[in-house]
């Protein structure tokens, strides 16, 4: 099994973890977004046996966090994950 941490630049973990050999899946794991905004990270994966070095490109995308935020700095969440709107 191989695992790699790689950090968003807004703070923050992305696990990525290969538990085979050959198409296996690559199971990829993160840390909420504490931002309220969309990020994404491009990945490369390459063989580390064989010639040629065979490579993968692919793209790790998390939606905006919450906006609603306590003094804490934790999400606001209401009861059954509802919306609500907030006039200004």
């Amino acid at each position: 099994m191989a695992t790699t941490v790689k950090t968003w630049p807004t703070g923050g973990t992305v696990t990525l973890t290969y538990t085979g050999q050959g198409n296996n899946p690559i199971v990829v794991a993160t840390d909420d977004n504490p931002t309220d905004v969309a990020r994404s990270m491009v990945v490369t994966v390459e063989t580390t046996a064989g010639s040629p070095v065979q490579t993968a490109t692919f793209t790790v995308s998390q939606a905006a966090g919450p906006n609603f935020r306590l003094k804490n700095g934790t999400a606001f969440v209401t009861k059954g994950s509802d919306f609500f709107n907030v006039k200004t």
